[in-house]
Formats: structure tokens, C-alpha cells, sequence
């Protein structure tokens, strides 16, 4: 009996034919031609609710198809669970992706999609047995002159990935490619989602390799940390080390003779991008509500009650007053 082939999803949030598509395309045809199939979705062409934040909804319970909203939301998380890799492509707005990507992000991944809550719980019938840690890559396109606006491009697109344990093996930030077309101009940017589109195909051909924390990218990339090969860090006053926004790492800095900073950082297995940093995180969530939540629900019920009625100032929508 032969092996079924794999097959890479794409999913872009682009326009149609647009810049982020076409390198969403070159990508995908370098993984094509190294026998892996293919295919690409347009979430703008999807039928996408935003995710409403029912408390212990049906999604929970029944995964995707148990949600409120009837569109393709269920549609999209079976195509990313019988997917071998995942890509996924969008535009930078205002310095982060469009809204559809946190749209699909919340309706498909999540808690109800955690592979770490899988292992404390059990594994949802729902699921379907499909289970597996898949490599991924990124794309981000902005058409900004500098990365000055385009700073939350990646680290939004790496949100998408957290919960199902999508290891990152490759990731491109473009930017001064705003305009139709423009993105054929940069063949430089054309080859390196060429490369990324290898690197993603070379990781799904050799699954028995575990790639988290492994990266396929360029190793001179200049970014400071070397968990998810970003720069985006959170740094405050009195501290001498910085958290990585994207993975949480800690880096301690310091500064060379020049004045110029330098970052140190240590080894940790237990940060964002690892099974072992959300399986740290589902037990935090558990703990915070048998030990904080729990002993003292009752306590609030009364106040509870008084401003879920409060309604003397909340404004209607049109939409919600239509006879």
C-alpha cells in the first residue's frame, strides 16, 4: 500500500492577486516540486465570523463545527488538521495584519485546538486522530520604506500558531512592496520565498526530525532572539534583561566598548514555541481556577448580577434595532 502523499495548506489574507498571493504562490510551487501537494486559501473569500468568546461554547465540546456561527470556520480548521505543513501569508495594515488573520486565528486555533490540553485531557473525538506537530512558515508584507511600520506583521502571524504546536521553520518580513505588482520587482524577496517554500517542503519530507526550535532561515538574519528570529521585545526601566514578545525568552543585555547592545540568552525549552511551555501554561490557567476563581465564585454572584443588567447607558446597534 503506498504512503499517502503530504500536502502543505497556504492560507493568505491578501488581496486576490495581490503581492502577499504571489509570494504565497512561489512559495508553494517550490514545495509542489519537491512532490508534496498543495493548495492555497483565500480568507477574504471565506464566509469568517469573528469569534464571539462563548464561555465553554460548543467549539469546546464539538471543535469547530460546534460553533454558533454556521460559515466556514469548521471548513478551515479540518483543512489545517489534514495538512502535513501550514504557510500562511498576510499584509501588514497598520503595523500588525489585517483582521481576518486574528479572525481565523481565534475561530480555528486556540484552547480547543491545544495540543498541550490534548495531552492533560484526552484527545476530542472530534479532532479525528489527527494529531501532529506540523513546521510552518510565515510571510509578512508590508510596503512601508523601513520595518518601522511593519513590526507587528510577524509576531501577529506567529499567534496563529501557538496552540497547535505549528513549529516556525522559516519566516521573510518584506516591506518598500506596497503597490500592484511591485512584488515580481523584488527578485530578491521572489527568492527568498522560493527558500522558504524548500525549507517548509525539506521539513514536512522529514518528519521524524522534531523541528521545534529548529530553524531553516537565514542564520545571519540580525534579529535578536534566536527562538523565533524576531527583535520584537518588551523592555522596562530597572531591568537588565529583556522578554521576547513573540516566544517569552529572557535575554540579558549588555553593552561592548562601542556603547553598542549585545544580548545574551540562555537556553530555555520552556518558552512559547515548546510543548513543554504550554503544557507550563494550561496547568497555570488550571491552577488559577481551582486555587483563585473556585473558592470564591459565590461571593460575586450578587454584584455579578447587577451589572450583567446594567443597561441604562449601553447603545444599540442600527443592526440590533431593525424592526
Amino acid at each position: 500500500m503506498s504512503e499517502k502523499k503530504k500536502k502543505v495548506v497556504g492560507f493568505t489574507a491578501g488581496r486576490k492577486g495581490g503581492n502577499t498571493e504571489i509570494y504565497m504562490k512561489v512559495a508553494l510551487q517550490a514545495i509542489q516540486q519537491m512532490g508534496i501537494d498543495v493548495e492555497l486559501i483565500r480568507l477574504h473569500e471565506c464566509d469568517l465570523h469573528p469569534c464571539v468568546d462563548c464561555t465553554r461554547g460548543g467549539c469546546y465540546v464539538k471543535g469547530p463545527s460546534g460553533c454558533i456561527f454556521k460559515d466556514d470556520g469548521p471548513w478551515l480548521a479540518e483543512k489545517f488538521l489534514e495538512s502535513d505543513g501550514y504557510l500562511l501569508g498576510a499584509p501588514v495594515w497598520s503595523l500588525s495584519p489585517c483582521g481576518i488573520v486574528t479572525d481565523f486565528r481565534d475561530r480555528v486555533f486556540g484552547p480547543k485546538m491545544d495540543l498541550a490540553g490534548w495531552e492533560m485531557n484526552g484527545i476530542p473525538e472530534w479532532a479525528g486522530g489527527q494529531v501532529k506537530q506540523r513546521p510552518g512558515g510565515l510571510i509578512s508584507v508590508g510596503g512601508a520604506l523601513t520595518e518601522h511600520w511593519t513590526s507587528m506583521g510577524l509576531a501577529t502571524l506567529y499567534t496563529t500558531t501557538f496552540s497547535a504546536q505549528t513549529n516556525v521553520v522559516d519566516h521573510m518580513n518584506v516591506y518598500q512592496v506596497a503597490d500592484p505588482g511591485e512584488a515580481l520587482m523584488r527578485k530578491d524577496y521572489m527568492t527568498r520565498a522560493k527558500y522558504l517554500g524548500q525549507n517548509v517542503g525539506h521539513a514536512v519530507l522529514n518528519p521524524q526530525i522534531d523541528w521545534e526550535h529548529r530553524w531553516l532561515g537565514d542564520l545571519n538574519d540580525g534579529e535578536a532572539c534566536p527562538g523565533c528570529h524576531l527583535s520584537t521585545v518588551i523592555a522596562k526601566p530597572g531591568r537588565d534583561y529583556v522578554e521576547c514578545v513573540v516566544c517569552g525568552r529572557k535575554g540579558n543585555i549588555s553593552l561592548d566598548a562601542d556603547g553598542k547592545m549585545h544580548f545574551t540568552w540562555p537556553e530555555d525549552n520552556r518558552d512559547r514555541l515548546t510543548m513543554m511551555g504550554k503544557f507550563d501554561h494550561m496547568r497555570e490557567i488550571a491552577r488559577h481556577t481551582e486555587e483563585r476563581y473556585e473558592p470564591h465564585v459565590e461571593e460575586i454572584q450578587e454584584e455579578l448580577k447587577m451589572y450583567r443588567q446594567m443597561e441604562d447607558f449601553v447603545v444599540k446597534a442600527p443592526s440590533r434595532t431593525k424592526q
